[in-house]
């Protein structure tokens, strides 16, 4: 039987026991261990070249910045670092750099992920992620030699948040393990969302019960103790749970041990590897004639006594739960994988070690960079100053981008991002020290770049320097199908002219928000962000932040006017009363200008009133609560016989004021509310009742009619007599005059008066009288006289000025009360002499 063919047949017993090799706890998939070279396999299909997807020699003292790298970091709680460096010599760091010992020359290292000392665990992965939708080939030599036997090295697979390409911050557990699996006895975690686990199994606790999760139906390679020189293949897991078995190259306890490991020399313990993913529904022959089946992975690898061995079997579906669902493609396999190599050392020791390591997809793929990272920030960042990020994504010549495409920014510590914005980008708030955008006007034409992105960050701590900001950051742009692009670092950008001279019409508003507000100043139009908050909101990097608005003025961003000016539509709600800093950011650099936000203010005590000869004088204290704003103006309300008039509006500069334009001798209340910023606060409750007096109708004051010169003026009892009077002869100076006209008089009926008004007045009034002089002009007409003072005034020179612009033509000098009839001595200034009016 030809090799071909027994792949054939091995892989119609896999499809026919499908369902269980898919299923985590039923990790008992077959593996095909074909002992015949690699070159002599016969293609499954035709191969077409695809995109190299990461690329290294790890023979030089630095890697190839084309495909960075990164360190993860060591299993929480567990002690040390990760040891992974370079063999070859003259780079001391930082990053991955030189080993210090046992070192090779430049150009003919590799990559040392332990040496031989007890207790070591060290990894390398590539920075980012690849794509699995058309295929991965992987191939790369391990080198396991000069101690005892430690350990191993695994090749490790974990999937990745498509739109989050970065690598696992940290490997699984050391030892047994080989930094992929968990420890089920200690309940220890594995390696975050992995997906496979391949282990160059030296000493053979990998194939143990003990390195994995829970939820495993053991097959019979998976042994209660070790299993020494084997290559096993573990399944799906994420923390404690999973990283069954799937496949060994032990069938059962008496399977021989591989040579995986051998003398002191690297040149000697030389074992290649291929390892093939096939999540797509053709079968795949690889350039080296290695073939993968459809929805299936094969590892191939040739061991130290020259014979070449394979493993396959379907890929792992993930179960529902242990990974995001849109982590996925439909099929349950990883749309991005992350890779790389994890090894250990316990009390047994040897050099583990890598070199020659290619990935390509089966076919070409899409292929995205980070053209330019630009940041600006101050010279002396300190906690709230401003620093901003401009990304500029592409698609590399090749192949178009028929996806969305995502970018993320991860700012260094002690920055924090508040917001992003660019033509066609939809950005997620912001998560810890992380953003993402995405943008979905696709296609992206291969070798043309995106639209640029802005990103808003802040300094929230101290200590962040202009070179922590430049290089600390981190910038992938990514897609499900497409290679990712990555940037370490950034170019610093020129700084704008600040914001400065900042104002804000209004300055202050209700907590509640809603308040459009514009921004005025040198250089606002060129703002990139506009945040708001208390100075230590701004230092702590939790301000809200206004982006600009993509077509006008609308709430939750800001606006640029036609006339050199910004625009917040609505200003955001505050919990309580406070004064904020409205800060506008250009880049780098920002200016800034305070905003108060009041509650309303509280309610005033009821007012006292008073009735004075020209209305009611009103007269109250300024309310306890002003509501965290300065109070503006107050709102007085008359009430009619319970009834609220319309309100007067005052300015704040007195707390007294005479309400005019009352209805005389009706009954009147008042309240009064104060404002400020917020608006109107509660009115006061109602003061005590008072009469309004007020002059009748038709009596001239300050100008203009009382009461729109109405005849009557509303006075209950007021009655109307007309009768002829004798004028009576009076002389002063040299003029003599006696005239006899006709009057009409407005008596007040003192009973009713005493009906209508009791005692809450005062004294009570015997007879009030109004002449009206027949025949002479309105200004010569006087007015009413009433003798209780809680109303009006005597009438004496000096003590009402205001009334008395009503008599500029008779002054009144002294009335003589006599019963039922009076008389009124006028002085008249056209006939300059005192006129007596008897009524």
């Amino acid at each position: 039987m030809t090799a071909a063919s027994l792949i054939n047949v091995l892989w119609a017993a896999l499809k026919a026991r499908g369902n269980r090799t898919r299923r985590l706890v039923s990790a008992t998939a077959c593996a095909a261990i074909l002992s015949v070279p690699m070159a002599a396999l016969d293609p499954a299909a035709a191969f077409v070249a695809g995109t190299t997807l990461f690329a290294q020699s790890f023979h030089d003292n630095a890697v190839d910045p084309a495909y960075p790298v990164s360190l993860p970091g060591l299993p929480p709680g567990l002690p040390g670092s990760n040891f992974a460096c370079l063999s070859a010599a003259g780079n001391p760091g930082p990053g991955l750099h030189s080993c210090t010992s046992d070192l090779d020359p430049e150009g003919a290292g590799a990559l040392r992920l332990t040496d031989r000392a007890n207790f070591r665990q060290g990894g390398v992965f590539a920075a980012t992620s690849v794509p699995t939708s058309r295929g991965l080939d992987v191939t790369f030599n391990t080198y396991q030699y000069g101690g005892s036997g430690a350990d191993g090295i695994a090749f490790v697979l974990a999937a990745v948040d498509p739109a989050d390409p970065l690598s696992p911050p940290t490997m699984g557990y050391a030892g047994g393990a080989l930094g992929y699996s968990g420890d089920l006895p200690g309940n220890i975690p594995g390696l975050t969302h992995a997906y496979l686990g391949i282990g160059f199994d030296t000493y053979g606790n990998f194939s143990t019960l003990n390195y994995q999760g829970t939820g495993c139906a053991n097959p019979p390679f998976i042994f209660p103790g070790r299993k020494p020189g084997q290559v096993v293949v573990r399944g799906p897991g994420n923390e404690v749970v999973g990283y069954c078995g799937l496949a060994s190259t032990a069938t059962n306890a008496s399977s021989p041990s591989l040579y995986l490991r051998r003398g002191f020399a690297r040149a000697d313990s030389r074992v290649p590897v291929e390892v093939l993913v096939n999540p797509t529904a053709s079968s795949f022959t690889s350039p080296s004639k290695i073939p993968v089946q459809a929805h299936s992975y094969a590892v191939a690898f040739t061991t130290l006594d020259g014979k070449p061995h394979t493993l396959s079997g379907s890929l792992p579906t993930v179960p529902a739960g242990l990974y995001p669902a849109n982590w996925l493609n439909p099929d349950g396999t990883p749309r991005q994988l992350a890779f790389g190599w994890t090894s250990s050392t316990g009390s047994a020791t040897d050099f583990h070690e890598i070199d020659q390591v290619n990935v390509t997809s089966f076919t070409p793929v899409p292929v995205l960079r980070v053209v330019t990272q630009t940041s600006y920030n101050g010279k002396s960042p300190q906690p709230g100053d401003p620093v901003t990020y401009t990304v500029s994504p592409s698609v590399a010549p090749g192949v178009e981008e028929t996806l969305p495409v995502t970018v993320t920014e991860t700012t260094p510590q002690g920055v924090v991002p508040l917001g992003a914005f660019g033509p066609g980008w939809v950005c997620r708030p912001p998560a810890g020290r992380q953003i993402t955008c995405t943008n979905r006007a696709t296609p992206f034409r291969a070798g043309t770049s995106l639209p640029p992105l802005t990103v808003v960050a802040i300094v929230n701590s101290t200590g962040v320097t202009p070179s922590l900001i430049q290089k600390g950051s981190v910038v992938t742009a990514s897609s499900v199908d497409a290679n990712p692009g990555l940037a370490w670092s950034t170019t610093p950008g020129p700084l704008p002219p600040s914001p400065s001279g900042i104002t804000l019409s209004p300055d202050a508003g209700p907590v509640g928000g809603g308040t459009r507000v514009g921004i005025s100043g040198a250089h606002v139009t060129e703002a990139t962000a506009v945040l708001i908050g208390t100075t230590a909101e701004h230092q702590a990097g939790t301000p809200v932040t206004l982006l600009p608005c993509p077509s006008g003025p609308a709430p939750g961003c800001f606006a640029v006017d036609p006339d050199g000016t910004l625009t917040i539509q609505s200003m955001p709600p505050r919990t309580g009363p406070t004064t904020v800093k409205v800060a506008v950011v250009s880049l780098g650099v920002s200016g800034s200008a305070p905003y108060v936000y009041a509650n309303r203010p509280g309610a005033p005590a009821p007012p006292t009133v008073t009735a004075g000869t020209d209305g009611v004088v009103v007269s109250w204290k300024p309310p306890a609560d002003n509501g965290g704003s300065p109070i503006t103006g107050y709102i007085v309300t008359p009430f009619l016989n319970g009834v609220a008039q319309p309100g007067r509006s005052f300015d704040a500069s007195t707390t007294t004021r005479t309400i005019t334009g009352l209805t005389p001798g009706s009954r009147y209340t008042f309240t009064v509310a104060a404002q400020n910023a917020a608006g109107i606060g509660p009115a006061s409750p109602q003061s005590s009742p008072v009469v309004a007096l007020g002059a009748p109708s038709g009596v001239q004051q300050g100008g203009g009619p009382v009461n729109g010169g109405q005849q009557g003026g509303g006075l209950p009892g007021l009655k109307e007599e007309e009768c002829e009077c004798e004028d009576v002869k009076q002389k002063t100076a040299d003029v003599d005059h006696a005239k006899t006209r006709t009057h009409k008089h407005r008596t007040w009926d003192r009973r009713h008066h005493r009906k209508h008004h009791g005692k809450d007045h005062g004294r009570l009034v015997t007879v009030q009288t109004l002449h009206t002089l027949e025949g002479v002009s309105g200004d010569d007409q006087h007015g009413w006289h009433h003798r209780n003072h809680n109303y009006w005034s005597s009438h004496h020179p000096g003590h009402h000025p205001a009334y008395h612009k009503v008599h500029e033509a008779h002054q009144i000098h002294k009335i003589h009360k006599r019963p039922r009839s009076y008389v009124h001595h006028y002085y008249h200034p056209k006939h300059r002499a005192l006129v007596a009016v008897t009524g």
